[in-house]
């Protein structure tokens, strides 16, 4: 199953040209992953007050197509894996298909996060509640097995 959720561009993601510029898209997928965790019931803010976090330890993005300021996008979230204090996340976002039938599809990313201790980063297991929480988003295709 895959988490959906829309955003639209804003002014502030946006370059002077009115694309927009690249690390906007980090937050972009930073606020899908704090939609996500909150609509699993276990919201990154009290994760964190709860002495818990989920910091991103790597991240690679594709950028496939431009997105401009006022652009609708659909944005999803897969996990590709649940492990011991592990979350591996496939992301993608995507705009109005192109007007020449193209791909709609703008960036894909994969990151990976660790259930951690805050302050101090260390690495703990998951919890049974939230593991049981992600594990209906958890792709189970043969390109993840």
């Amino acid at each position: 199953m895959k988490f959906t959720t829309q955003k639209q561009v804003r002014f502030h993601h946006c370059d002077p040209a009115g694309i927009v510029f690249y690390p906007q898209f980090f937050y972009l997928l930073h606020e899908v992953q704090e939609d996500f965790l909150n609509h699993i019931g276990f919201p990154e803010h009290v994760l964190i007050a709860g002495g818990a976090g989920v910091p991103i330890v790597d991240l690679k993005t594709e950028f496939l197509g431009m997105c401009r300021h006022g652009d609708q996008l659909t944005m999803t979230l897969e996990l590709t894996k649940v492990g011991n204090a592990s979350v591996g996340m496939h992301y993608e976002i995507h705009g109005e298909p192109t007007t020449r039938g193209g791909s709609s599809l703008r960036v894909r990313a994969h990151g990976v996060v660790v259930y951690s201790e805050v302050p101090h980063g260390k690495p703990v297991p998951i919890p049974d509640g939230l593991r049981n929480a992600l594990l209906p988003y958890l792709k189970t295709s043969p390109e993840t097995a």
